[in-house]
């Protein structure tokens, strides 16, 4: 990979961590008015014809170069996003993300287990450190863990199980290609999953039924739909171009992003810990991109 695509799929991922750090802090108004399941479908219905668009101005195709590949990955980077929004019913969010946010770990080591590659000491050492930084700015109740809690881990392996796929086996598809497979997929999902709490309602986020939609949710949702859409064309074209185990300590940014967003929205501050954290996260950062610069230049060099 060139120096300059690296570089550039690290702004990418920076970007997207910035947009869906910010329309995730109005999850909590969404649902206010409708459940989990309700909002996946608005959001698809929303995201679908936007896509397409997107596509005829860009000039990109949606059509799949490979079908089969594409919804393995479709399958799961889903998964793991509705197990990440099914572990928020019964967990706080700081224990559920700070499980999603495994997935750089998971990248690293399926990066070593099923493509051989050898990201390196010190690459190893800012993933570790990339991940024990999420840890101290999402803060998890070590105290009250239970096994619900390994339900987060689990999205953070799909998620980057989801990401690895999408270079080693979806390179040559389109970034809006991508984005609309797991927009399908969850659509999809969301479909069977909002019958059934119809049936079998409740009172969590994720299990209330159809109600009809306020002016306030579509337009919350219609935020969502393009943020969402912006955010994941972004960061499948940063996977596309850069090396996985790189730009997936790049995506903790988010949780630095969402602090940034948490204190200008709603004046939301953030303790020393917290800040610590994100100095780690910074310096992950920084440690893998030097991994990056040392073994390029020893590959020149050989």
């Amino acid at each position: 990979m060139q120096p300059d695509q690296g570089l550039k799929a690290a702004g990418l991922a920076l970007a997207a961590s910035a947009v869906l750090s910010f329309i995730d802090n109005f999850v909590a108004a969404v649902s206010q008015e409708a459940g989990l399941w309700q909002f996946q479908v608005f959001r698809t219905l929303f995201a679908l014809p936007l896509l397409i668009l997107a596509a005829r101005i860009s000039g990109q195709g949606i059509r799949p170069v490979n079908l089969p590949r594409l919804a393995l990955r479709s399958l799961a980077v889903s998964v793991g996003l509705l197990i990440y929004f099914a572990a928020l019913g019964s967990l706080p969010v700081s224990q559920a993300g700070a499980g999603l946010f495994s997935a750089p770990l998971w990248v690293a080591l399926l990066s070593v287990v099923l493509f051989r590659q050898n990201i390196g000491l010190i690459g190893t050492g800012a993933v570790l450190l990339g991940f024990v930084g999420a840890l101290m700015l999402l803060q998890p109740d070590l105290a009250n863990l239970t096994t619900l809690s390994l339900l987060p881990l689990a999205a953070g392996f799909f998620y980057g199980l989801g990401m690895m796929l999408t270079r080693h086996l979806c390179a040559e598809e389109s970034a809006i290609a991508l984005a609309l497979g797991i927009f399908i997929t969850i659509g999809l999902a969301a479909v069977i999953m909002l019958c059934v709490v119809t049936i079998w309602p409740g009172d969590a986020f994720i299990s209330v039924p159809w109600v009809a939609p306020s002016t306030r949710f579509i337009w919350l949702t219609l935020l969502q739909a393009v943020g969402s859409i912006c955010a994941v064309t972004l960061i499948a074209q940063a996977y596309r171009i850069g090396t996985p185990a790189v730009v997936a300590v790049f995506e903790y940014s988010f949780l630095v992003f969402a602090s940034l967003w948490a204190f200008l929205l709603w004046g939301s501050g953030t303790n020393a810990l917290a800040w610590a954290g994100i100095a780690l996260i910074l310096t992950s950062g920084m440690l893998m991109a030097q991994s990056r610069k040392g073994r390029g230049r020893n590959a020149v060099a050989n």
